[in-house]
């Protein structure tokens, strides 16, 4: 996973960093690389524009963060067993960079333990994604999957207990709803919200009562209402 930038570079030196690449660099971005024992390859011109690109906003920075990738969400939870009181976010095919960006700003924020999100038909984690969760992806347990439906039922081995937000009349008020210490909380696309075997597999649906003449939130916003509650109520 790729962060760019000075800032970006800076908040995470206690991460494990697997490479800098720079272009110019200057004597303080030299001075800290070399200080922290992080591994750096400088790059001409030609070359580090043409693997990243002129419209990221990366300040002649880009940043190889290790993202754990080879860990699977069985061996995570496993690591966590001892943990009462877990949440996770699950991702349904959001297509927005900017309302993934919010939402794993929030989920960061909330002190969600792991965000999964799908490998397809999904928004992937890039340098929008990034600035507008104001680095929070850094901080975040990200796992990419091809099949929401396996995790869900591998939760559900683990323990946990399944809510879909879902405009659905059969969905429950999310305020009168009590949640589980081992809570999964799935959020939707932004227009067809949560598919419909993913619905089926989870345990509850949940909704917020709205009071004005739109239907819903932004899913950015309804996210931070819902895991609001959970983190009260399971704190």
């Amino acid at each position: 996973m790729y962060l760019f930038g000075k800032k970006a570079l800076f908040d995470n030196l206690d991460k494990e960093i697997k490479m800098v690449y720079i272009y110019k660099p200057s004597n303080e971005i030299l001075t800290v690389l070399k200080k922290n024992n992080i591994s750096y390859e400088v790059l001409k011109n030609g070359v580090f524009f043409k693997r990243f690109d002129k419209k990221l906003n990366h300040q002649n920075i880009a940043i190889l963060l290790n993202n754990d990738e080879n860990t699977s969400l069985k061996d995570y939870l496993n690591s966590i067993s001892n943990q009462q009181k877990q949440l996770i976010l699950i991702v349904d095919s959001i297509q927005d960079p900017q309302n993934f960006g919010a939402i794993l700003r929030t989920a960061e924020g909330f002190g969600v333990d792991a965000v999964i999100y799908k490998k397809n038909n999904q928004v992937q984690i890039n340098e929008l994604v990034n600035k507008t969760s104001t680095g929070a992806v850094a901080n975040l347990k990200l796992f990419k999957v091809a099949n929401l439906v396996n995790e869900i039922n591998l939760l559900k081995e683990k323990g946990f207990w399944v809510y879909a937000s879902c405009l659905d009349e059969t969905s429950h008020d999310y305020s009168k709803v009590k949640y589980d210490n081992k809570t999964a909380l799935i959020v939707g696309n932004e227009n067809n919200g949560i598919s419909p075997l993913v619905q089926k597999h989870s345990d509850f649906k949940i909704k917020i009562r709205m009071f004005g003449k739109v239907q819903s939130f932004n899913v950015s916003v309804s996210t931070g209402i819902l895991l609001s509650e959970i983190r009260k109520q399971i704190n």
